[in-house]
C-alpha cells in the first residue's frame, strides 16, 4: 500500500514575508541599476533646473561609458554621512539596515546631488573673479549664470588644481548658489550614479509649469 505524501501549506506569515522580501530586491534592483526619480530641491542648477523639477534619472548610461565635459551627473553627495545613526538603526548589509523605530527594512545611502561635469581627469581648473579656465583657456559653456556681485574668495577665485584620474571637478549652472566641488572637493567616478533624462513634473509658486513638463536636460 502506497503511503500517502504529506503537503505541508506554507505559512500564511511566511508567504507575507517572501512577497515583501521580494518586492523589496526588485525595487532595488530597479532604483539601483534602471531608472530612478527625484526632486531638486534647491536653485544651484538654475535656470537649467529649477526648485520644483521632478526628475527620471537614466542610471545605467555610464555603465560602459565615462561621462563628458559638460554632461550634467546624478551622484552620491560626498558630505552626506556614509551611515544613518546607529541608535536608530542597526546595520545589516549595507545599504540595508534595519529602522529599530518603525520594525521595518531601511534602504540607506547617500543622497543624490545633480551638477555639471566641468573638469575632466588631467585638467587644469582655475576660477578668477567669476571667470573659470580650463587648461588656460576661458571656458563659457553658455548655460551658467551670477546673480550675486560680492567677491568671496573660495567662491569666486579657485584653484589652479588639476584633476586627477579618476575624479571630476563639477559645478552647478547657478554659480554663485551652487555648493559644488569649490567647497566639498573633487567627485569620484565611482559616485556617479547616472544622468536625469527629462523633466517628469514641476511645480512653483505660480502652480504647475506645463510648459517644462517632459522637457528634455542638457
Amino acid at each position: 500500500m502506497k503511503k500517502k505524501k504529506i503537503v505541508r501549506k506554507k505559512n500564511w506569515a511566511q508567504d507575507w514575508l517572501e512577497a515583501i522580501l521580494f518586492a523589496f530586491v526588485v525595487a532595488m534592483i530597479i532604483r539601483n541599476y534602471t531608472f530612478q526619480n527625484f526632486k531638486i530641491p534647491t536653485g544651484s542648477m538654475e535656470s537649467t533646473l529649477l526648485v520644483g523639477d521632478y526628475l527620471v534619472a537614466n542610471k545605467m548610461k555610464y555603465f560602459f561609458t565615462d561621462p563628458k565635459r559638460d554632461d550634467i551627473v546624478t551622484f552620491r553627495y560626498p558630505a552626506d554621512p556614509l551611515h544613518p545613526p546607529k541608535e536608530n538603526f542597526v546595520k545589516i548589509i549595507p545599504p540595508i539596515y534595519w529602522n529599530k523605530s518603525k520594525f521595518f527594512f531601511h534602504y540607506h545611502e547617500k543622497k543624490n546631488v545633480v551638477k555639471r561635469v566641468i573638469g575632466m581627469p588631467g585638467d587644469k581648473i582655475e576660477m578668477i573673479r567669476k571667470e573659470l579656465y580650463v587648461n588656460d583657456e576661458k571656458y563659457i559653456g553658455g548655460y551658467e549664470q551670477y546673480l550675486d556681485p560680492r567677491i568671496i574668495s573660495q567662491r569666486d577665485d579657485y584653484g589652479p588644481m588639476t584633476v586627477p584620474e579618476g575624479h571630476y571637478f563639477v559645478l552647478g549652472d547657478n554659480r554663485d548658489y551652487s555648493a559644488d566641488s569649490r567647497y566639498w572637493g573633487l567627485l569620484e567616478r565611482e559616485d556617479i550614479t547616472g544622468s536625469p533624462l527629462f523633466i517628469f513634473w514641476s511645480t512653483g509658486y505660480d502652480g504647475v509649469r506645463w510648459e517644462r513638463i517632459f522637457k528634455s536636460i542638457k
